[in-house]
């Protein structure tokens, strides 16, 4: 195995390259002081004024010369460290590899500076031989600055891959489906070249370096690595295939190979670059290798994950395959049906090195079956030299491949069509008057030449995307409805501002299009290598088999039962249900058979329900215990004597101390404890840093005052503010991070008084807190429904509160934005003391025990085993791995949080959050006052209502509830 990793990962070769709104009037009123004020803004706001991209970068300086000369940099020679944990010494990797004189960086932050000098002015590419250590994060993320500057915005997020394994084989449960095993960190050496992350360029980044002395210095919130060297080199040139074959020698010919056809099965991958890349499942044809119409069989990998630039699968082949070794020429059953018009590309890697010109970029055509792709040279078949008696590897690695180019073009045309787009904005705002000349080309004298430019380069791009796709049409529409608003633009500029929302609409719908065309999306069945006498298996459909395989398939779902993932039984099994997605449940099944049985004997049946918990209950069929059961169903439950009073074992208080101090409210009634958290959610401010940076501020508002005083210069230009509210059909349990909630509980009070027999919103403290919220909404016209992540891309909204999970929405889905924004706590109150607030409520689920069950011990166990630190942070990686940053989990737990996948800068900002939260009781009446607080909300609002006295009225029928609630349940 050691050799085969020497084998994989050496060379110089990567495997991963690697008050009210204000309009400015029309142009005959505006003032000298109005246009002075829109020129600033203008100034600040020019695209010129940001970063360099690396596209701007690579067209300002690829014609420069590329020395054919290595600059190396040993790790260990550092000049400098600040933060982080630093030293010198060896490291042995988990297959027995060791490597001495290297910088061991043994933290997640911190910087190190390092000083070279350059022979020879050009072009440097920079290659890393680094061995990633066992960590939190899914990939290692480095800031890189020559000389104290970030040449290009790239260089500030420069990503390595980890090293990730199938835990276990694939297995088979007790109802005969297959389990996919969890995807588990191994530390390699491995070598490879900084590549471009944003899945534009093939080919490594590089760096225009003159020649004399330079610091380059790398920083890092998510680094733990080992380094052996740095290099600033050139990427080697790849041979065409006859100049590769060539190489091998004379006397080696493809006829001398013995006949030979072996297979290597997709979802057996030996490694890979990213936890997302596990072995997935084609149960809708026969054809898939092996394949059962009734059971769950994990037969390829990569369905719907492997897409990203950088992503790399590698697979081995047995030294038992090859032989006495030969040539032999490769086919890769896949299928890429997701973009319809378009290729995706591999690069192959034998043994850790790209053989020939031919495998830098083999294509993989749109086909919605499977289809065998063999990588071809002049038409004939591209053979490769395995040696034998050896061990092998083949690597797969996503690269952008020809629409890259056209992306890159794409990108740049976005951000100035954004850039503009606020520019206009600010002048005529979010809905224009029809009746008026905003005169927008005069007062922004680029805008009509820049559209211009802008539609020109968006035509030609159309036409070399259809050109690569062989079609006109669909494939490029969202380029050519932008074009054609552009055009209607500058042919009548006065009309501009009427084509607001279109350009708008256009935006999003290139952007959108860029996104799903940077993927390179594969899905894998197997690979095949066969001798030049043997043919490939077939991939043609048989109509018989087909119709036999989709009749078994319908019979079996008769007989099928799909919601119950295991057959433990027993009288003692504890009956557990699962109100999540069938792949979540079905990781809470496998570590509750592989570990919470092993370990302590208890039988645990874990099934998959996707609601009716409280009516199966209250029919007398529920479960045992439940996880993952939210909002007001627990106290709910317990009103009705359903569920078990935890505080009534031993050891509670000790469990109690695993989760923030205030988390057990939302799980307490009538002095029980009726539920652990598992997931708790909670708000934080998200803001964008540029545009705040243009509009001059900063930093982001500290307090709700800070956020007042800001709203002049966002409004002025026709931006604002996004802030929680619930919808109409809200849940009975408060809105996480409701702004009324917030602003009254940093004042210190909350909805009830302590005894929770009456409501407190008729104190002083809750008026004010009122009233302060509908200002809002009426002074400063927020509105009330809004599209929080469209307006946070586009910049409309450059704050908004949301739930902490909002950041994996923008990192998994605006690529676009990336480095442009950032969060922080919550505006605070600032109390009489000087002190700020920042106070918030949270919301999550939970996991409780039924007083039906038979051993309450046992189920203490289980809720206890699966609330506990090193069980949640082992779900939650398991969840990450099947679902991305999409799927981050956000845990209860307040140490498991703190091993998850956040960097350090983010953890302390989510760590001072978390610790103000002030939760909000969940009381049987609790319908009646989220309700009646926002029947007095929209009153306000919608029919200007005096808010003090509309609160006070709706008070009184809040009190009648809870009165009326308790009499029924005995409370009084």
């Amino acid at each position: 195995m050691n050799r085969l990793l020497q084998r994989l990962f050496s060379g110089a070769a990567a495997l991963v390259f690697c008050g009210a709104s204000q309009i400015f009037p029309a142009a005959a009123e505006n003032t000298s002081a109005q246009a002075a004020m829109a020129a600033d803004y203008y100034a600040m706001a020019s695209p010129d004024s940001e970063m360099l991209s690396f596209g701007d970068y690579y067209d300002l300086h690829s014609a420069e010369p590329r020395p054919d000369t290595e600059i190396v940099i040993e790790g260990a020679d550092y000049a400098s460290s600040a933060g982080g944990e630093f030293r010198k010494g060896s490291f042995t990797d988990d297959f027995g590899e060791e490597r001495g004189n290297v910088l061991l960086w043994n933290s997640t932050d911190g910087e190190v500076t390092y000083r070279f000098t350059v022979p020879e002015t050009g072009n440097y590419c920079l290659s890393a031989d680094y061995c990633p250590m066992i960590s939190n994060s899914t990939y290692i993320e480095l800031g890189l600055e020559i000389d104290g500057q970030a040449p290009y915005d790239t260089a500030s997020r420069l990503t390595l891959g980890r090293v990730w394994v199938n835990e276990k084989d694939i297995y088979t449960d007790i109802r005969g489906n297959q389990v996919r095993p969890a995807q588990v960190q191994k530390s390699a050496w491995r070598s490879c070249f900084f590549g471009d992350v944003d899945g534009l360029f093939s080919e490594p980044l590089f760096f225009y370096l003159e020649k004399g002395s330079h610091e380059l210095k790398l920083t890092s919130e998510r680094a733990q690595l080992a380094i052996e060297r740095l290099c600033f080199c050139q990427r080697e040139e790849l041979p065409d295939h006859s100049s590769y074959a060539a190489s091998a020698g004379a006397d080696i010919t493809v006829e001398g190979t013995a006949s030979a056809l072996f297979r290597i099965e997709g979802e057996n991958a030996a490694f890979k670059s990213d936890p997302t890349l596990y072995p997935t499942y084609d149960n809708s044809s026969y054809l898939a290798s092996p394949s059962d119409p009734r059971k769950m069989v994990y037969n390829t990998l990569g369905s719907g994950n492997w897409k990203k630039a950088l992503q790399s699968v590698t697979w081995e082949i047995p030294a038992e395959e090859t032989g006495a070794g030969g040539w032999y020429k490769i086919g890769i059953k896949a299928r890429q049906d997701q973009i319809r018009g378009f290729d995706s590309e591999r690069r192959i890697y034998i043994d850790g090195k790209v053989p020939c010109k031919e495998l830098d970029g083999v294509k993989f055509h749109y086909n919605t079956d499977w289809s065998v792709t063999t990588p071809k040279s002049s038409g004939e078949p591209v053979y490769i030299w395995l040696e034998g008696g050896m061990s092998h590897t083949i690597t797969m690695e996503a690269v952008p491949g020809e629409i890259g180019g056209c992306l890159r073009r794409l990108d740049s045309a976005v951000r100035e069509l954004n850039t503009y787009y606020r520019r206009v904005l600010m002048i005529t705002g979010p809905a224009p008057d029809k009746y008026t000349d905003y005169y927008v080309h005069e007062k922004i004298p680029e805008l009509v030449d820049k559209f211009t430019g802008i539609s020109a380069e968006l035509k030609d791009v159309q036409k070399e995307i259809e050109s690569i796709s062989g079609s006109s049409g669909t494939e490029a529409a969202a380029i050519e409805n932008m074009a054609v608003i552009l055009d209607k633009c500058t042919a009548k500029p006065l009309k501009i501002p009427s084509y607001l929302s279109q350009i708008k609409t256009g935006i999003t719908s290139l952007s959108a299009w860029m996104r799903d065309n940077r993927d390179q999306p594969l899905e894998v069945d197997y690979i095949e290598f066969a001798s030049a006498d043997r043919s490939f298996s077939s991939c043609k459909e048989k109509l018989g088999k087909s119709l036999k395989f989709g009749f078994e398939g319908f019979i079996g779902s008769f007989f099928e039962d799909y919601t119950t993932l295991s057959d433990v039984s027993g009288e003692d099994a504890i009956d557990v249900w699962v109100a999540l997605g069938r792949d979540q449940a079905q990781v809470v099944k496998e570590m509750t058979e592989n570990q919470f049985m092993q370990e302590t004997g208890i039988p645990v049946s874990v099934n998959l329900v996707t609601g009716g918990v409280v009516e199966a209950t209250l029919a007398g069929k529920g479960p045992d215990a439940a996880l993952f059961l939210g909002g007001e169903f627990p106290v709910n439950l317990a009103a009705r004597d359903l569920l078990v009073d935890l505080s009534q074992f031993d050891d509670f208080e000790e469990v109690k101390g695993r989760f923030q101090k205030n988390a057990m409210t939302q799980y307490t009634y009538n002095g029980g404890c009726y539920g652990l958290p598992v997931s708790q959610t909670f708000p934080m401010m998200f803001y964008r840093t540029d545009i705040l940076t243009e509009l001059g501020f900063s930093s982001p508002p500290e307090t709700w005052s800070g956020l007042i005083d800001m709203l002049p210069a966002l409004q002025r230009r026709y931006m604002s503010v996004g802030l929680v509210l619930p919808p109409n059909d809200i849940s009975p349990a408060t809105e996480c991070g409701h702004t009324f909630a917030m602003l009254l509980l940093q004042k210190g009070q909350n909805y009830y008084n302590p005894e929770q027999t009456a409501s407190a919103l008729d104190t002083t403290a809750a008026v004010q807190s009122f009233e302060e919220w509908t200002d809002f909404y009426t002074k400063y016209s927020f509105e009330q429904v809004y599209d929080g992540f469209s307006r946070f891309r586009t910049g409309e909204y450059p704050i908004i509160i949301a739930n902490y999970t909002f950041f994996n929405q923008l990192t998994a889905a605006s690529p676009e934005i990336n480095g442009l924004w950032d969060f922080c706590p919550v505006p605070g109150t600032e109390r009489e003391d000087g002190t700020v607030s920042h106070a918030a409520n949270s919301s999550g689920s939970g996991a409780v025990i039924f007083k039906k069950v038979k051993n309450k011990e046992n189920a203490w166990r289980f809720i206890k085993w699966f609330t506990d630190t090193e069980t949640q942070v082992r779900y939650a990686a398991q969840i990450e791995g099947l679902m991305g940053t999409m799927g981050r989990f956000d845990t209860a737990n307040t140490e498991a949080l703190g091993q998850m996948s956040w960097s350090s800068d983010e953890l302390a900002r989510l760590r001072a959050q978390q610790e103000e939260l002030t939760e909000i009781p969940v009381t049987p009446a609790s319908y009646a006052v989220t309700r009646n607080i926002m029947n007095a909300f929209r009153e306000t609002i919608n029919e200007g209502a005096n808010p003090r006295d509309t609160l006070i009225w709706y008070n009184r029928d809040i009190n009648d509830e809870i009165t009326r609630k308790r009499k029924n349940l005995g409370l009084e």
